[in-house]
């Protein structure tokens, strides 16, 4: 039987934080994540997977006194739900302005790039400075996708012509058949794409070819403003924590390298 003293000093430590609970259990937290963002998090066969789950996982693993828990949801709803509070951290959002209901960002997760990939076709001339290099070239890009201010300057100046297509399968697949002569895309989703097609992309001997980046933006872990669990601080720091100690033995690029490859 528990005695009243032992009690009374585990509930006491609860309430000061030391414990996430008075009997020591590991504290639960939620984190929603992006559901459709391959290869960074994304629902495959009703598994949540992807770079970033990687990441927290690891992460977590590094943090007993907590439960991690990590739901997909639509960007959209996620976005939503931090707003209102009914969420305590969404990833994986850049930092915005336009987002006040945000506060605090974590330690970054990673900086996602956006790049051209080029035929090897197109780069047997030398092209070393953009836009000027590239003039007269089409450009392929995903229908809907936020598109650096790099390339939409020359576009709006007729320097390049843009053709957008619906995701990166249909790109890669124009750029295979030189419909279009270079692809600006996210790296990952683009060469996670390409791993996904190599056996039909191998009969155009095509190889991704990446020339440059264009933009670049690092993610996050979004924390509602509005939620605000007695355990907040004491997770943030932890994870943040978890995370730097991650990049510095490595293990954050192991795990970047096994979907960049």
């Amino acid at each position: 039987m528990r005695s009243p003293i032992r009690a009374r000093l585990c509930l006491s430590l609860a309430l000061l934080g030391v414990l996430p609970s008075a009997f020591g259990a590991p504290q639960t937290v939620i984190l929603y994540g992006d559901d459709d963002y391959a290869p960074y998090s994304y629902v495959q066969n009703g598994v949540f997977k992807g770079m970033y789950i990687d990441i927290l996982r690891e992460a977590a693993s590094q943090m007993p006194a907590y439960r991690l828990v990590l739901q997909p949801r639509p960007w959209k709803r996620g976005l939503a739900a931090l707003e209102q509070g009914r969420v305590f951290g969404l990833f994986p959002p850049g930092r915005k302005t336009e987002r006040p209901y945000v506060h605090p960002y974590s330690a970054m997760l990673y900086r996602e790039s956006v790049v051209l990939f080029c035929h090897d076709e197109v780069m047997r001339t030398p092209r070393a400075h953009f836009p000027q290099d590239f003039a007269g070239l089409r450009i392929g890009v995903n229908a809907g996708f936020l598109l650096s201010e790099k390339l939409m300057a020359p576009a709006r100046q007729g320097v390049l012509q843009l053709e957008a297509a619906k995701g990166n399968e249909a790109n890669l697949k124009k750029l295979a058949l030189r419909r279009i002569d270079c692809y600006a895309s996210d790296r990952a989703a683009a060469r996670h794409t390409a791993r996904l097609l190599q056996d039909e992309l191998a009969r155009y001997h095509f190889r991704l070819h990446e020339v440059l980046e264009l933009s670049s933006e690092a993610t996050y872990i979004a924390y509602s403003a509005h939620s605000q669990p007695a355990y907040k601080t004491d997770f943030i720091e932890k994870m943040n924590a978890a995370l730097l100690a991650l990049r510095q033995s490595g293990e954050l690029a192991r795990i970047e390298h096994t979907y960049l490859r």
